[in-house]
């Protein structure tokens, strides 16, 4: 099987799994804030601070660094392994202590046992770094996504019975644990490797050599971007928190799995034709075009019917989320874009750059969420996405001029995409306006519709050539034949 092809594969196979995996969890959160409260979804908020904190630190950078190495040997392999092992016990010890000062803290006695036991998605996650790693390596996309939908189906089938039986907040704990619980399986049960009875430290310290700066700018980013969680959390009132935690959710059911798919494939593909400059640079090219042909239409579509999308999915209850939603999808329209140029940037062994622009946009952040901390919570979304925009463009540029890729030829490459998304977004606003007195959900289901017909018709008048790029995807796998 050629590259092209891998890539294809890589694509619908990673795709598959992503809005698998997105759509068991999102229909899990559906169901559960209907029978739950914002208070309920706020105090695990106020917990993903520490997850993933914990996760990047127990990584250390050395999935990347494995996937970048050409050769690792059983001896790295097996050290990094029980790296992470114990230094994920290590970190869930002195959390597991810290969890009464992290109750009193947000004033909220119910966080003492309930982190207690969501710390131990830490230790379940250490233990499939290495056998996800391997697979993702090996472009074994297939074996990596199945792990990924059965564990969620499988842990988001407990939590729906557990909340229909009166467990409360407990079946939203369950979820977060048995997920990674279950995907540790399934990835054991997938991966051929078994960790072998050596360990060397030196194979330890040339891993962390290059994924030591990623794993500093992984703690920043995830203490920036959980910061407003926390800042919101102490400062205003848990259901603020719910709110705002639940319109920002949503919107990462929508790029969370693009970001997904992009880094899981991009990354391992990319690091393949790393030295060949003009092959590089095409591939990018193709991968940001056929991405954002498909990302950009379902966020301006998130952005103009986000208050009837949210009521739609969630309920009357959780209407005041919808202008979070908005705002979260402006702030996340550059995501896939810096998801590649920070891929690109790693390939290339800059991750010290890569801490540079970290301290930047973060730094940047924490400044703007803090000098508008009193403004309110509305206030707080807007610089946080505000802060996501500038960062995304520091990754970009930096990546587009490792790739000699100017901005004039970016454009070149997306206008058409860009300028059909807002032919179905000037007709969902219309859609709203002149229906706004009817049904919610009937506007919503109308809203898709138009902005689904609309995108693909300006497509095709515009000759848009990723629409073609889109469509002739699926045909390598069709034929099998090889490229």
């Amino acid at each position: 099987m050629g590259l092209k092809q891998k890539t294809v594969s890589g694509f619908i196979w990673t795709g598959a799994g992503m809005l698998g995996n997105s759509f068991v969890s999102f229909l899990v959160t559906m169901i559960l804030a209907r029978i739950l409260l914002p208070y309920d979804f706020a105090l695990v908020e106020l917990l993903l601070i520490f997850l993933a904190i914990s996760n990047v630190i127990v990584d250390s950078g050395f999935s990347q660094a494995i996937i970048r190495d050409d050769n690792p040997s059983e001896t790295d392999l097996s050290s990094v392994f029980y790296f992470n092992i114990a230094l994920s016990f290590t970190l869930y010890i002195l959390l597991f202590f810290a969890a009464p000062y992290i109750s009193d803290y947000f004033e909220a006695p119910e966080l003492t046992l309930l982190s207690r036991v969501v710390f131990l998605v830490i230790i379940f996650n250490s233990f499939s770094i290495i056998q996800n790693a391997t697979l993702n390596r090996n472009l074994n996309f297939a074996a990596v996504n199945k792990s990924y939908v059965i564990g969620s189906f499988l842990a988001g089938g407990i939590s729906i019975i557990m909340a229909f039986t009166g467990f409360g907040i407990w079946a939203l704990v369950a979820n977060m644990v048995l997920l990674p619980f279950f995907r540790s399986i399934l990835l054991w049960y997938h991966s051929n490797w078994r960790p072998k009875k050596s360990f060397s430290i030196k194979s330890v310290k040339r891993y962390f050599a290059f994924g030591g700066f990623l794993m500093v700018q992984g703690i920043i980013d995830a203490i920036s971007t959980n910061l407003v969680s926390l800042l919101i959390g102490k400062t205003y009132t848990k259901n603020d928190l719910g709110y705002f935690s639940q319109g920002k959710k949503l919107d990462g059911y929508i790029i969370s799995p693009f970001n997904s798919i992009v880094q899981k494939v991009t990354y391992p593909i990319l690091s393949k034709i790393k030295n060949e400059g003009e092959r590089l640079k095409e591939g990018y090219r193709k991968i940001v075009g056929v991405v954002m042909f498909v990302f950009i239409p379902v966020m301006f579509l998130t952005i103009g019917a986000s208050d009837n999308m949210i009521i739609t999915l969630f309920g009357e209850k959780w209407a005041e989320a919808g202008i979070y939603l908005k705002i979260a999808a402006i702030g996340g329209l550059l995501f896939p874009l810096q998801t590649v140029c920070t891929n690109i940037i790693m390939i290339k062994g800059k991750t010290k750059m890569l801490l540079r622009f970290a301290f930047i946009k973060h730094g940047l952040r924490i400044v703007l969420l803090l000098s508008f901390l009193k403004l309110g919570v509305l206030a707080l979304a807007i610089v946080f996405s505000l802060s996501t925009i500038i960062g995304s463009l520091l990754y970009i540029s930096l990546g587009m001029k490792y790739l000699k890729y100017s901005i004039i030829e970016l454009f070149k490459d997306l206008y058409k995409t860009i300028i059909a998304s807002l032919f179905g977004l000037m007709l969902v606003l219309i859609l709203n306006y002149l229906l706004s007195d009817q049904n919610t959900i009937l506007i919503f289901a109308l809203q898709s519709i138009i902005m689904v017909i609309t995108y693909l018709i300006s497509s095709i008048l515009l000759k848009n050539e990723f629409f073609n790029e889109a469509v002739s995807m699926f045909k390598p796998l069709i034929s099998k034949k090889k490229m």
